[in-house]
């Protein structure tokens, strides 16, 4: 009966709510029970990369032994031509040129001797081609040996963390008298977060990154304070932002978008859940500004920094100012006082305007 009641009410209200009426400790154990089985779910993905790469390791090291076998035929014709250049012998062919009776048999021995030198360049290219070919391979090898080292680091220390906060979640469910609540409640917040919950953070994180590349629409005259002839500065209120992604997209109508302390904050609801996200930007190079995800809670549960580092690669929230125009770059940002400001730089071409 009690874990009927307890489904009830989980059902007709949202996990937020019903997890902040738990005790701290109770509310610690959810978020350490939800941390283990996201870095669980991450060590799965680092096996499955490391399979693949595996897999392709295999596969050049084959390639390799084809190519080696190719190589060493090349490698006979092009020491065959090398040793008659070397020797004389293609030298001594030109001398059937003054042996030529007439001027027809002339032409004839220079096309032979032509075509002769034009197959001997295309067996030494044919080699070459085959050397770089080789290296290419060897440096692909040598890049995917070097990942799944990269790999390794990162499943040992993805597992460490699992590990001991497994081992903190277990010590903290052994100080419960009856853990019946808790219990369902994991359950629940898991499965929650598997089939609604993660679905929902890509379709959210894919249409924003859809709609970041449109922001260049912003940099209109009136957002625009010029600073002399070069530089620029882009303002824009964290409404007219706010109204932008509206208008884009209905997916952000219940979204807010803050501009506080130089970060983006996002908060809102979709599909009945409770997402919040917080992030910088990081000027990368006069012609990019990367954002980076600092922070990200579902329904009030924070992610761990494996997942937000999955987020992270695999959308792209950056500000491109070429976008705007080839000659813009920029020079800074600013997320203050509900205003994004974006320093710009016009770099006229030939070098003109340039320190």
């Amino acid at each position: 009966m009690r874990k009927l009641l307890l489904a009830l009410l989980l059902a007709l209200m949202p996990l937020t709510a019903f997890a902040e009426e738990l005790p701290p400790l109770e509310q610690l154990i959810l978020q350490q029970h939800f941390t283990q089985k996201e870095l669980e779910r991450t060590l799965g993905m680092i096996k499955q990369e490391e399979s693949r790469l595996n897999g392709e390791v295999a596969r050049l090291d084959l390639d390799m032994q084809r190519q080696k076998l190719v190589m060493e035929a090349m490698k006979r014709h092009a020491g065959e031509v090398a040793v008659a250049y070397y020797t004389g012998e293609r030298v001594s062919l030109l001398t059937l040129l003054f042996d030529a009776e007439n001027f027809n048999d002339f032409l004839l021995m220079f096309d032979f001797l032509q075509l002769l030198y034009e197959r001997d360049m295309q067996k030494l290219e044919k080699y070459q081609a085959e050397r770089t070919k080789m290296e290419a391979m060897q440096s692909d090898k040598l890049q995917r040996i070097t990942a799944l080292q990269e790999l390794k680091k990162s499943y040992e220390k993805q597992l460490a963390e699992m590990l001991a906060i497994q081992a903190e979640k277990e010590e903290n469910l052994s100080k419960i008298g009856d853990a019946t609540n808790v219990q369902s409640l994991i359950g629940h917040l898991i499965v929650d977060w598997r089939e609604r919950g993660l679905p929902a953070f890509q379709t959210f994180f894919s249409q924003l990154s859809t709609v970041m590349f449109q922001i260049p629409e912003l940099a209109t005259p009136d957002r625009i304070q010029s600073e002399g002839l070069f530089l620029h500065t882009l303002t824009i209120r964290q409404d007219e932002f706010n109204q932008f992604l509206m208008n884009k997209d209905e997916l952000f109508k219940h979204s807010q978008f803050r501009f506080e302390n130089n970060q983006l904050i996002v908060e809102g609801t979709y599909d009945h859940m409770q997402i919040k996200l917080v992030g910088s930007y990081e000027l990368v190079s006069p012609k990019e500004l990367k954002f980076r995800i600092n922070e990200l809670y579902f329904d009030g549960f924070a992610l761990p920094s494996s997942t937000i580092e999955e987020m992270d690669q695999a959308y792209d929230f950056g500000f491109y100012p070429e976008l705007i125009s080839p000659n813009i770059q920029v020079q800074g940002i600013s997320m203050v006082n509900e205003e994004l400001k974006l320093q710009l730089k016009i770099n006229f071409p030939f070098g003109f305007g340039q320190k």
